[in-house]
């Protein structure tokens, strides 16, 4: 009775124990042969080409960092109820020299606080300009314009002749066939462009200044119906002009003379002071 007992107990537990090898090698098989197909798939284009990218975006490349450490701040319009803008160093005012806002008209300047509670402010230099007008004794008008500080200054000067001439001309014409009488009188055009610098003391300044021009004579004559000219020379010259100016509110004078050319001149001007 024992030995039957033994043998019913026996008999299951070898026959749970007897698993075929297939089951295993099968699953492990299945498994790769899954695995290899996913390879396969995710390699090979897709049949119905559309692309990856719809599934996986590109993503957008980060820039690099600030090596200083310090983020970038760009508010180009982003001006608060001052007019001030933000920026890398904090808040600054972006228009130069001189602005006009609630207060009035006003100037940039800097102000140095020290260890010891001491405080003084640097201004910074303004620029100073005036534009004008002028005549000569022979008869020349001037445009004028200058740019400086309160230490020295440019200055160009352009003038040149404002007559006209009533004559008829033959800029084919030559004195040897004149058939007409001549006038004692040449009629002249002359421009020059001047070019130089100054040094101010106080409200006065003189400068000296470079010219380069050109002159046009023409011969004049008169017959029966009215006058005639025709060529004479045109040539170019260098010259030299001194002069000096003085600085009023709004207002600037201005005195020249060119001992070359032999004529003197008188501006008036408006500046910015």
């Amino acid at each position: 009775m024992k030995k039957l007992l033994m043998l019913l107990l026996i008999i299951p537990m070898i026959s749970f124990s007897q698993v075929s090898s297939w089951r295993t090698t099968t699953s492990q098989s299945s498994q790769a042969s899954q695995s290899t197909q996913t390879r396969v798939q995710s390699l090979t284009p897709q049949e119905n080409n559309v692309s990856s990218w719809r599934n996986n975006p590109p993503q957008q490349l980060q820039p690099n960092p600030d090596p200083r450490g310090r983020g970038r701040i760009q508010n180009w319009n982003g001006a608060n109820q001052f007019g001030y803008y933000w920026g890398n160093y904090g808040w600054y005012q972006p228009f130069p020299y001189i602005w006009y806002d609630d207060y009035g008209w006003r100037q940039r300047s800097v102000i140095n606080i020290y260890e010891s509670g001491r405080r003084d402010t640097v201004a910074s230099t303004p620029i100073l300009f005036s534009a004008g007008v002028g005549h000569t004794t022979n008869k020349q008008i001037a445009y004028w314009g200058l740019i400086g500080s309160k230490k020295g200054y440019f200055i160009v000067d352009y003038v040149m002749t404002y007559s006209i001439d009533q004559n008829s001309y033959f800029p084919y014409g030559q004195i040897n066939n004149v058939d007409f009488p001549l006038s004692k009188n040449d009629w002249k055009k002359e421009s020059t462009f001047y070019v130089g610098g100054g040094k101010r003391i106080g409200k006065i300044g003189i400068h000296g200044m470079i010219g380069f021009g050109n002159e046009i004579i023409r011969w004049q004559g008169k017959d029966a119906i009215g006058g005639i000219s025709f060529p004479k020379s045109n040539s170019s010259f260098t010259t030299f002009k001194v002069g000096l100016i003085r600085d009023f509110k709004f207002v600037t004078l201005k005195l020249d003379t060119d001992p070359i050319r032999g004529y003197s001149q008188i501006s008036i001007g408006l500046n910015n002071k």
